[in-house]
C-alpha cells in the first residue's frame, strides 16, 4: 500500500516539477525571440529611413539617437535597446559618408 502511495506522489511531483521546467524553458526562448532575435529581423530598409530621419530633424542626431538607446537601457528593454543601436550605427556611418 505504501509502494503505491509513495509511487503515485513521486509521479505526481515529477509531472509538477517537469510543468515548471518547460514554463521556464518557454519563458527563456520567448525572451530571447523578443529581445535578441526579433529586432534583428528588422530591414536594414527600415532602419535607414529613421536614420534619414534623425539626421534631417535634429541638428546632432548622434546625440539624440545615443538618447533614445539610453532610454530603452534603461527602461530594460531589450528589443528598443538592440533597434536604437542599429539605429545609431547607421546614423554613424551616415555622417561619417558626409
Amino acid at each position: 500500500m505504501w509502494d503505491v502511495l509513495v509511487q503515485a506522489v513521486s509521479w505526481l511531483l515529477l509531472i509538477f516539477f517537469g510543468g515548471q521546467a518547460l514554463i521556464f524553458v518557454g519563458l527563456v526562448l520567448w525572451t530571447i525571440w523578443t529581445d535578441a532575435i526579433k529586432p534583428r529581423l528588422i530591414p536594414t530598409d527600415d532602419i535607414a529611413r529613421v536614420a534619414d530621419d534623425i539626421i534631417a530633424r535634429y541638428p546632432d542626431p548622434e546625440l539624440e539617437v545615443f538618447a533614445r538607446h539610453e532610454r530603452a537601457w534603461y527602461d530594460s528593454d531589450g528589443a528598443e535597446q538592440t533597434y536604437w543601436y542599429r539605429v545609431r550605427k547607421a546614423v554613424r556611418r551616415r555622417l561619417e559618408g558626409r
